[in-house]
């Protein structure tokens, strides 16, 4: 919704895809003025195009289809393999039906996990790998990897896209990050993470602005992460706001600051080089919202 939003603001007309029914109203709410709308699943997106034909909207010239969609069984990561690996299915005729509509490029939409995941592998441990997204990310990798051959098979660039924890800045979004910065904004407890993985938080507004310098001139075959480039822990994160929230450091914290082996994943220079795409998340907008303010 950010994407098509941010999309519509710079007067780019847009066609958006979704299961639900919905009201003209909601559709103006969801994805911004004078963005289209199109009810349809993707168990039947191979029947986009008559789809498409049939409310007499046609693609401009330079067309580019963004693929956000994934399904879990109640939320995005969860339920069993199968289901998880159904999206990847999905994605690939969403490919090709991108192609029928003449579309120049599909932007498919990763996941951080699926590069911690595929870092493991590479690595050959004989240890399992710690997480409770790993069929969601597995799904996410096939879900890459066939694209690519069925966009190198029908002629369509492909770019393939990663984030890590996209955050929306109002805190509008129920994630567990978000309600755990308002509690925190509200000055409630709350459980600090033990997790000593590295995040990488950015705002909607910053990724909308990415997938679209990405649709204008992300090359074929690119795999960007999308993010900040300061990656840092949970727990850091969270310690950084209530920082804020409670004035206790007149400096600016410091979310960034991490160096190690770790830090090549979370890179944004190819990103950078040829989108020039620099994001410009900070921690302290955030204030705006609080309910202390």
């Amino acid at each position: 919704m950010a994407v098509a939003r941010y999309l519509a603001s710079i007067g780019i007309e847009t066609l958006c895809l979704g299961r639900r029914k919905l009201c003209s109203e909601n559709i103006k709410k969801y994805f911004g003025e004078g963005s289209r709308y199109l009810e349809i699943a993707m168990e039947e997106i191979d029947s986009l195009m008559e789809r498409v034909e049939s409310m007499q909207w046609s693609p401009g010239a330079e067309c580019v289809f963004f693929n956000f969609a994934w399904r879990g069984r109640e939320r995005l990561t969860d339920g069993r393999f199968k289901e998880q690996l159904n999206n990847a299915v999905y994605a690939t005729e969403a490919l090709r039906s991108a192609k029928k509509l003449g579309c120049i490029k599909f932007v498919n939409t990763g996941t951080f996990e699926e590069t911690l995941v595929e870092r493991h592998l590479a690595g050959g441990s004989s240890q399992p790998f710690q997480s409770n997204q790993t069929d969601y990310a597995l799904a996410k990798l096939a879900s890459r990897d066939m694209c690519k051959i069925v966009a190198f098979l029908e002629k369509i660039d492909y770019v393939h896209t990663r984030l890590s924890v996209p955050l929306a800045p109002d805190l509008s979004r129920g994630t567990y990050v978000a309600k755990t910065l308002k509690r925190i904004a509200e000055g409630k407890p709350y459980d600090r993470p033990k997790n000593n993985q590295l995040l990488d938080i950015i705002f909607t507004d910053d990724v909308a602005k990415a997938y679209h310098l990405i649709g204008v001139s992300g090359k074929n075959k690119a795999d960007y992460f999308i993010g900040t480039s300061r990656p840092a822990t949970l727990a850091h994160y969270f310690e950084t706001f209530e920082r804020l929230v409670n004035r206790a450091d007149p400096e600016q914290p410091n979310i960034a600051g991490y160096a190690g082996e770790n830090i090549g994943i979370f890179d944004t220079e190819a990103l950078h080089r040829d989108t020039g795409f620099v994001a410009m998340t900070q921690f302290q907008s955030l204030l705006k919202q609080s309910p202390t303010q």
